[in-house]
């Protein structure tokens, strides 16, 4: 069954099964600052694990494209992929723990074998079989054997229990279905919370997620072995023409990923989720040089975009090539000046010594952007010897650095602390506060992403707003940036801080202690800052765009004109 013909079975059946269809989130967490992207469908539903009632229904389904980044030294093999697409169905607050497995089972059981036709013979399926901390799951293999499964087996906490995403939230034990050997469906039933602490306790109203890998299960219902051996995909990488197999599987799986990470806004820069995407894009041109003078990059953008197109919002391929373009154009003279540099020290030097050659490597890679492969391979390719061990250590201490540099970054919400993100701060403050104002206080913020370029705003509200509207939020802020208001900083009590009338982010969590900013008598937030010390810091507010996120949220980017930063 192809990818598209699949994509709609699965949500035609849930929702004949009385289950709400709602869209993806978007790929920059909304309401998660632990993680650079969303990487399972759940996300978007964490919340609702623990207070049901604020679920827009009690049993959804959704597709959702997902970015995953813990295997990409892996990809270009027959099974991993960066960015994919996640069949998932999920219920909250269930009664029991028994019922709502007996519910979900029976559901996928009936999935897989009625409408997708699998017979029994081909399916095993696995439980969780427990640990000193969290009991086997013997109700999941109960229901099992009922529904006449013979192959049932029990696995450990690495295979068969997950979560939480993130440092905290709902988790439990998962049942798993496979068919042909190849694990397809994995369901997990959240019936427990697990603190930063790494403390599980029993939730009060279990829950389903669900999720499946859209391309994983298409190729195995089709028999092939690999996802690359099903359409589009395929094509895709005979397009590439190239004998190189696993290069232009990397290349095409790269490609995919950067047409939805342009697609969220995201532009390469050298922090957090930025980098990701520059990596994406320098690993693909690295390995398209290796492959052609010049690869055709517009066409296989093209093909790519229009694909996926037609079920996601996407920008044009205009857009997407705009962004690859410079920074192929970047990177493409970063090669030219390293390769000049490597080339004159290794014509002066005569030291052969295998940790300072290994060392110049690792400069190659950290001051001019170069894929580590690279370096390697042209170093080896001319006779040098390089450690291996050494380059690994040098990387790990590298990426130890990185991850410090990624914890400091999610301290107050921001990409980073420099003084032109800061003042977008302050203004999503102001924004908010005018909005508030303009529509009603019935809005409330949904997310947010804060760069030196621009802010973003996502918040609750049914429709487009119009031209009148987006010019009265813009005048309010640019008044109150005018009136020079001073951003005073406060800790007190959360509670205390909510009486007096401190918005909270939906779906944050705050500790007993929080720091609450507010301007002037306009603006009073939960917030850990930094902000300007005066408005009339911010110059120029300007509304750059307005566009629905997803269901019931709109989403306003923004940014400030001739500030002082």
């Amino acid at each position: 069954m192809d990818l598209v013909s699949l994509r709609q079975k699965f949500l035609d059946y849930f929702q004949e099964s009385g289950y709400d269809v709602v869209p993806p989130s978007p790929l920059v967490p909304q309401n998660d600052p632990s993680v650079l992207f969303t990487t399972a469908g759940m996300q978007q539903f964490k919340p609702f694990y623990t207070h049901p009632s604020d679920a827009p229904a009690p049993q959804v389904a959704t597709v959702q494209p997902v970015i995953r980044t813990s295997d990409i030294a892996e990809v270009g093999d027959d099974t991993h992929l960066t960015s994919f697409e996640m069949l998932g169905n999920f219920r909250f607050g269930e009664k029991s723990s028994m019922a709502m497995k007996k519910v979900a089972i029976d559901e996928a059981w009936r999935f897989v074998r009625d409408e997708l036709g699998v017979s029994e013979d081909r399916v095993y399926v696995t439980v969780f079989g427990g640990d000193k901390e969290i009991p086997a799951d013997t109700e999941s293999e109960g229901i099992w054997q009922v529904l006449g499964v013979k192959d049932i087996r029990r696995a450990a906490r690495e295979d068969n229990f997950w979560g939480p995403t993130g440092d905290e939230g709902p988790c439990g034990p998962t049942t798993e279905i496979y068919i042909d050997g190849v694990e397809v469906w994995n369901l997990v039933f959240n019936e427990y919370h697990c603190d930063r602490d790494g403390k599980f306790a029993k939730l009060d109203t279990p829950g389903v997620d669900t999720g499946s890998g859209l391309e994983r299960l298409s190729a195995t219902l089709q028999g092939k072995n690999s996802v690359w051996e099903i359409e589009p995909f395929k094509s895709w990488v005979e397009s590439i023409g190239s004998s190189k197999r696993v290069e232009a599987r990397v290349i095409i799986d790269h490609l995919r990923a950067i047409v939805f990470l342009v697609s969220s806004d995201i532009t390469p820069a050298n922090k957090g989720r930025e980098y990701v995407l520059r990596r994406l894009i320098r690993k693909a041109i690295f390995l398209g040089s290796n492959i052609a003078a010049e690869l055709k990059w517009q066409e296989a953008v093209n093909q790519i975009r229009t694909f996926y197109g037609k079920t996601y919002e996407l920008k044009s391929a205009t857009e997407i090539m705009e962004v690859f373009g410079r920074e192929k154009s970047q990177f493409e003279s970063n090669m030219t000046r390293a390769k000049g540099y490597l080339d004159k020290w290794l014509a002066s030097s005569d030291d052969r010594d295998e940790k300072k050659i290994t060392e110049l490597a690792f400069y190659m890679y950290e001051s001019f952007g170069f894929p580590k492969e690279m370096v390697l391979e042209h170093l080896i390719s001319l006779g040098w010897k390089v450690d291996a061990e050494h380059f690994a250590k040098l990387f790990s201490a590298h990426q130890e650095v990185s991850r410090a540099g990624l914890d400091k970054q999610f301290k107050g919400g921001l990409a980073d602390h420099e003084e032109k993100t800061i003042q977008h701060h302050t203004a999503h403050h102001l924004l908010l506060a005018a909005l508030r104002q303009v529509l009603g206080e019935s809005v409330v913020q949904r997310g947010s992403n804060v760069t030196s370029d621009r802010l973003r705003i996502d918040f609750a509200f049914d429709r487009k707003l119009t031209d009148e509207e987006l010019k009265k939020v813009e005048q309010i802020v640019n008044e109150k940036i005018k009136a020079d208001m001073s951003v005073v900083c406060e800790e007190m009590d959360k509670e205390a801080a909510l009486k007096s009338g401190a918005l909270a982010e939906f779906g944050q969590k705050y500790g007993d202690k929080v720091t609450v900013y507010k301007i002037g008598d306009f603006s009073k937030e939960l917030c850990g800052g930094p902000h300007v010390k005066r408005t009339g810091e911010l110059g120029k507010f300007e509304i750059v765009k307005e566009e629905a996120s997803s269901q019931g949220v709109r989403r306003i980017k923004a940014k400030c004109l001739n500030s002082s930063g």
